[in-house]
């Protein structure tokens, strides 16, 4: 078993636990669901449907989706076939034509994955794309400022797999803390404990942490030798 930690921010520190999962990083229990044809090698789980803005997604309605759990791929990945439609559907129009703007800070729909017997949720904190797009009509001249989703169009029918096949890359790791069992073939997800303000639980600033850390390794500086007379 290992568990994987993704920090939101790059002064934090992303961690990798292996032989279990580090209970200091969850913000709540840890549902399991288990992993679809594991024969494929893939760490992938059964998606039963999927929701945008309370709205069932057509494509997975038939419950044939299914979610590859990926901490290599920056974005959420989607079939070919449905990104125009999840791009519209994840597109908001922004009154005015403000000088600034996060569109990760403005509100927009929730994508929510149903794993079976749970859920997971993204919100447009993690899906979108921080810079908006300004469009120019060109017979009012006036402009609307549109803010949009970084996804990935993914093709799995090029070598046989499975077309309708989500990735859940790193906009899901960082809000959930994942573990991967191999005995059981399961795969966990539980809310992520991020560190607050560049600081972990014990207050101590990232960057004055070593680049990584080795549970139960020997001490850094020598122990005192120790006689034993027999």
């Amino acid at each position: 078993m290992f568990g994987v930690f993704l920090a939101e921010h790059e002064d934090d520190q992303s961690e990798i636990c292996f032989g279990g999962y580090s209970r200091e990083r969850l913000n709540g229990e840890v549902l399991w669901s288990p992993v679809a044809k594991p024969e494929l090698g893939y760490w992938q789980v059964r998606i039963d449907g999927i929701q945008i803005g309370g709205t069932p997604l057509p494509i997975c309605e038939s419950g044939k989706c299914i979610g590859i759990v990926d901490s290599g791929t920056s974005l959420l990945g989607v079939p070919s076939q449905s990104l125009r439609d999840i791009h519209w559907k994840l597109a908001r129009k922004i009154p005015g034509d403000p000088s600034e703007l996060d569109c990760r800070e403005a509100s927009g729909p929730d994508v929510v994955f149903n794993l079976g017997g749970f859920e997971i949720s993204l919100g447009p904190e993690d899906y979108s794309r921080p810079t908006a797009m300004r469009v120019e009509s060109s017979s009012t001249g006036q402009v609307q400022v549109v803010c949009r989703a970084s996804l990935l169009p993914v093709d799995r029918t090029a070598d046989g797999g499975n077309p309708l096949t989500f990735i859940l890359g790193e906009p899901v790791l960082r809000k959930y803390y994942t573990s991967f069992d191999w005995k059981k073939h399961e795969i966990g997800f539980a809310l992520a404990r991020q560190p607050v303000a560049g600081k972990d639980e014990a207050g101590v600033s990232s960057s004055a942490k070593l680049e990584h850390a080795v549970l139960g390794a020997p001490p850094q500086t020598p122990q005192i030798p120790v006689l034993v007379q027999v």
